[in-house]
């Protein structure tokens, strides 16, 4: 049985909030082509919106239980739209635009904790979390194609104020939230946010997400480089790229259908194994098809992978204040990943890559294990 329209609709709303991640690439390239940013500061736009999801996605965590999600994600859409209105006319003032881009990134941070913490009191929330990623692989493809396709010579007034006008639409979709705190709703709460965030089952978690999310945005960071050194045509690149994304949509369609029938953590385990398997494969690889194939394997393992890792930290606690904080540990994770396998880089090898990527993802694995061991022992929801 699919999910019904109201956890569609929250899934929608989500990645509402993190369209100007999907799409990242395309923001750098209009900022540089029609804003006169260099890469340096166009790249800087990203960073800012980092430090402003941490400090909300922090401040959310340590206080879910006692924040009402509609009025939470209504603050948040304001905000968000006022940051993209602003940024839309005055992007040629640097300093001022990078205020703008914190300022929208907390307002969407915001709508992103509410949506988390909704799908963390639902009893199959493995399900709310594989749509929200299937949803999120198929924008993120349509609009890294279909931008640059449909719209090549939008400028950055024109894309704020796109943000702007879905940050409008998305006020449609707000109703669909719950309207009470976790408390207040009588959502099972098994401690304050602060004792639960220290406990050793959630930190193992989150050290698994950040693992998790360290080893997949960097070698995806580092993919398309790996092909050009192995001797593809950008046309081959593009493709292998583009159909490996679009794959992630199927993978995490698939959760709607296995479920919790084998657990939260089985999957974690399959998924991680088979993603040590795609790297090792991608570190062999002597031909395009075998790169093709491995591509392919590793973005599909990541987009089932993810979703029930997020539903093991909702396990912790229902009311969202693990799954929350989740968001710290992937954009921290995000961060760090390519920049540890950038230590690694040489003119002609990019095994270090790969390598570290492994690594990263035998951390996880330990990390995953640890959490759900000690959470048994607690009680968690599912394991």
């Amino acid at each position: 049985m699919l999910p019904g329209p109201r956890l569609w609709a929250l899934a929608l709303l989500g990645c509402t909030s993190i369209i100007p991640i999907l799409i990242g690439p395309i923001i750098i390239g209009v900022l540089v082509d029609f804003g006169a940013f260099s890469d340096r500061d166009a790249g800087l736009t990203a960073g800012y919106g980092a430090i402003g999801s941490v400090v909300v996605a922090l401040v959310c965590a340590l206080n879910m239980h006692r924040l009402p999600l509609r009025k939470l994600a209504v603050w948040g859409v304001c905000l968000a739209a006022a940051a993209h209105l602003a940024a839309a006319f005055a992007y040629e003032s640097h300093g001022i635009f990078y205020v703008c881009r914190t300022a929208g990134s907390i307002g969407d941070g915001a709508v992103y904790a509410s949506v988390m913490s909704a799908f963390a009191r639902q009893s199959q929330s493995e399900r709310c979390y594989g749509m929200f990623m299937m949803l999120q692989f198929g924008l993120a493809a349509v609009g890294l194609w279909g931008l640059p396709t449909l719209l090549p010579d939008m400028n950055v007034t024109q894309m704020y104020l796109g943000f702007f006008a879905l940050n409008l639409a998305s006020l449609a979709l707000l109703h669909f939230l719950p309207a009470d705190a976790a408390r207040a709703a009588g959502v099972s709460i098994r401690g304050e946010e602060w004792r639960l965030l220290l406990a050793v089952p959630a930190l193992g978690g989150l050290a698994a997400l950040f693992f998790f999310e360290g080893s997949n945005v960097g070698t995806d960071a580092y993919m398309e480089r790996i092909a050009v050194f192995a001797g593809y045509s950008d046309a081959q690149i593009g493709t292998v790229l583009g159909i490996a994304s679009l794959l992630g949509v199927p993978a995490a369609f698939a959760i709607l259908f296995v479920s919790s029938r084998f657990g939260h953590s089985p999957p974690v385990f399959v998924g991680i194994a088979v993603g040590v398997v795609s790297l090792t494969g991608l570190m062999r690889a002597d031909s395009y098809s075998t790169f093709f194939v491995w591509t392919c394997v590793h973005s599909a393992s990541w987009a089932f992978t993810t979703p029930y890792m997020q539903s093991i930290l909702a396990d912790m606690d229902p009311g969202g204040a693990v799954v929350t904080a989740g968001g710290i540990a992937s954009g921290a994770g995000s961060g760090a990943g390519p920049s540890a396998m950038a230590m690694l880089v040489s003119a002609d090898d990019y095994s270090g890559v790969l390598s570290i990527g492994i690594a990263a993802y035998t951390l996880a694995a330990a990390a995953i294990a640890l959490a759900v061991v000690l959470g048994m022992r607690r009680g968690m929801r599912q394991v």
